[in-house]
């Protein structure tokens, strides 16, 4: 395990890593073709993100002992990610995922089942060095992925909430991991309960019935966090904050491969609420380095420097 750095804390994120084996665009890992290995899961590529943009981020998650882990551990120490709460598993492997392209759109198949990440403990986490940060990032994936990372996330949740942490959560919806009624209940009682910062999709939104509109959210949660992101893809986003709601448009980029914007959105809102960034403002930030993130092959080879996203913005104004 690393050390932690001497840099203010300021994001801990949770979840699983996962390795990534990508064919050239427009084709499938069945395909006689060439194969680009990459690294994956939505919440180390937030972390990832947030370190890109300059801010200091920590992983909390459990790895396998094998080459894979290992490469995960020189990945996010040469990007200056702390990760001091990572814990190495010698009996379960990190889990994978293949993708495949199909008319333009990425298909993924996974290999996570009993994962190391789904072994996650509390009894090896440092509570003090947790208490240091600003705000907690995980997601549904996070949480679905087993029951001890279930019971895990609310242990996160619970600490958050009595040490004045804001919580972020990304719904990120798998019905591959779990059914909906499941997912449903513990989605609603997450945001309801813990949630500050909210990231969901208008897709997921229809899927969990909480209506088809960005504006229908509002009716649908009994407590609407701080900060509502609707995630609309190429219409942009959907922001609902103290009263005040906007739609904000997206960036024009060349768009390689869609896998982690959404991620990359996360982490830029996560920044633009660490800027305490207007409304309006916090909604460009996001757009735009997720926007960028979709310039590259995965989830990691385009992330933006915080530079290359105030160019962007710079040039649409």
């Amino acid at each position: 395990m690393g050390k932690p750095t001497q840099i203010p804390l300021e994001v801990i994120s949770f979840g699983e890593p996962l390795i990534g084996i990508y064919p050239p665009p427009n084709r499938s890992v069945t395909d006689d073709v060439p194969l680009l290995r990459t690294w994956g899961g939505d919440t180390s590529n937030v972390a990832l993100a947030l370190s890109k943009l300059g801010h200091q981020a920590a992983y909390i998650t459990r790895i396998g002992s094998d080459e894979f882990g290992r490469s995960f551990q020189r990945l996010w120490q040469e990007a200056g990610v702390n990760i001091s709460q990572v814990q190495i598993d010698d009996e379960h492997r990190t889990g994978l995922y293949f993708a495949s392209f199909r008319n333009r759109k990425h298909h993924l198949i996974y290999y996570r089942k009993d994962s190391a990440a789904c072994f996650i403990s509390s009894k090896f986490i440092d509570w003090e060095f947790v208490g240091m940060a600003k705000i907690i990032h995980l997601s549904g994936i996070s949480q679905a992925i087993s029951q001890n990372a279930l019971e895990f996330s609310f242990e996160l949740m619970e600490f958050a909430k009595k040490n004045d942490i804001l919580i972020s959560y990304d719904v990120n919806y798998r019905p591959a991991l779990w059914g909906r009624d499941v997912a449903k209940a513990v989605i609603s009682h997450t945001i309801n309960e813990y949630t500050d910062i909210l990231e969901i999709t208008d897709d997921e939104m229809s899927l969990l019935g909480w209506g088809k509109e960005p504006g229908d959210l509002k009716s649908s949660l009994s407590r609407v966090p701080l900060v509502c992101a609707v995630k609309m893809g190429e219409r942009g986003c959907y922001l609902i904050h103290s009263g005040e709601e906007t739609w904000i448009e997206p960036f024009q980029v060349q768009v390689q491969d869609t896998v982690g914007a959404g991620d990359a959105f996360d982490a830029g809102l996560i920044v633009g609420i660490l800027k305490k960034l207007p409304l309006t403002k916090l909604g460009e930030f996001g757009n735009a380095v997720a926007a960028l993130t979709c310039r590259g092959t995965g989830p990691l080879s385009m992330q933006p420097s915080m530079e290359e996203v105030q160019k962007l913005i710079s040039s649409t104004q």
